[in-house]
């Protein structure tokens, strides 16, 4: 079974004036976006980076984990934590929603 979540870019954080949550690093987003997929990617999903670039930056990224068994609901919360500790690590965490 695969399971996925997609985060879709919050473009009210990109918003001049509203940068307090990513103070210094919008110049790093892009890259920073490409560290956030390595590392999922390194946790065993597959990440796909959809829709036109803003800035550097998909639309949205999809993140999707192949799995057997009867768990899709622990799954699908533990790629939203994944997600969630990874790009918050990152300093990006309000980036996608």
């Amino acid at each position: 079974m695969r399971l996925h979540t997609q985060f879709d870019l919050n473009l009210d954080i990109l918003k001049i004036g509203n940068f307090n949550d990513i103070p210094k690093k919008i110049n790093e987003i892009p890259t920073l976006v490409e560290k956030l997929t390595t590392k999922l990617i390194e946790k065993g999903y597959s990440v796909v980076k959809e829709g036109a670039y803003f800035a550097g930056v998909p639309q949205s990224i999809t993140v999707i984990k192949d799995f057997t068994g009867p768990f899709a609901t622990q799954f699908s919360t533990k790629i939203n934590e994944d997600f969630n500790v990874v790009s918050k690590d990152l300093g990006i965490k309000n980036l996608f929603e």
